[in-house]
């Protein structure tokens, strides 16, 4: 029996270091990606291969989606981040937003790397509206990402089809992130019985609601424009960060399911 269990855990951590390697492999492909020609958009897919792979054997091991804790969920919204580069990138190429997108990408992979996979699911999180939830969560903070990107690269060189991306990608952002909450609201009273907690966690998940509600107000409805709005915009993801790495790190909060 111990045996058993000792070969489980064996299996199990090798796994873990296996999809550990493959981010690790799919950072540095898309870090390659900034490479001039086409030797850097054929390394970049090749890191969009990799990452799905990821993706995929996460899936297999967990035999559900694996969005369920933070190394998948990190992986995830720099996931959504590659697809929306590849996006703009067939669009239009855009080496501007390239030296700041791939590298950011690049980097939530290393941290996602950093947190070991957990290989089991609670039960509380085996619901449709759990996975919806999650699922429309880091969507939303993927497209948070790319508009840090759009408005970072709008402030240094001026460009108004940035400032507009900025935009556009927060406001698809804000609105995902909304149905989020509210999928998240209705797992939460199935799972236990209230529909929300006023933690640090839910606090702060209210104020990266409002803020940017806010600057999108601001910037649709008095025509805010220009170098200030785009940096309280880019911002916004400094928020979005410290609300899910922050809360619970820094300020006291009760276990996460996520």
């Amino acid at each position: 029996m111990d045996g058993a269990i000792y070969c489980g855990l064996a299996s199990d951590e090798g796994r873990s270091l296996f999809t550990i390697f493959l981010l690790l492999v799919s950072a540095t492909l898309y870090i390659m990606g900034l490479m001039e020609s086409k030797k850097g958009h054929y390394a970049f897919l090749a890191g969009l291969t990799v990452h799905v792979a990821s993706i995929i054997e996460r899936t297999l091991t967990l035999g559900t989606l694996p969005l369920t804790e933070k190394h998948d969920n990190i992986s995830y919204m720099a996931f959504v981040m590659a697809l929306s580069y590849l996006y703009i990138h067939v669009k239009k190429e855009s080496r501007s937003l390239s030296v700041i997108m791939l590298p950011l990408i690049s980097l939530l992979l290393c941290v996602s790397a950093a947190h070991l996979p957990i290989n089991t699911v609670s039960p509380f999180m085996r619901s449709y509206w759990f996975y919806l939830h999650i699922f429309l969560y880091f969507t939303a903070f993927g497209l948070f990402g790319l508009s840090f990107c759009a408005g970072a690269v709008y402030m240094h060189g001026r460009k108004s089809e940035y400032e507009s991306m900025q935009y556009r990608t927060a406001l698809s952002g804000w609105v995902i992130f909304t149905a989020g909450l509210v999928s998240g609201s209705i797992w939460f009273y199935s799972a236990y019985g209230t529909y929300w907690l006023w933690t640090s966690r839910e606090l702060w998940t209210t104020l990266l609601w409002f803020y940017y509600g806010l600057y999108l107000h601001a910037r649709l409805m008095k025509g805010f424009r220009g170098r200030t709005a785009s940096a309280i915009g880019t911002f916004g993801l400094i928020v979005a960060l410290f609300t899910y790495f922050g809360v619970g790190t820094i300020i006291p909060s009760p276990p996460t399911q996520f």
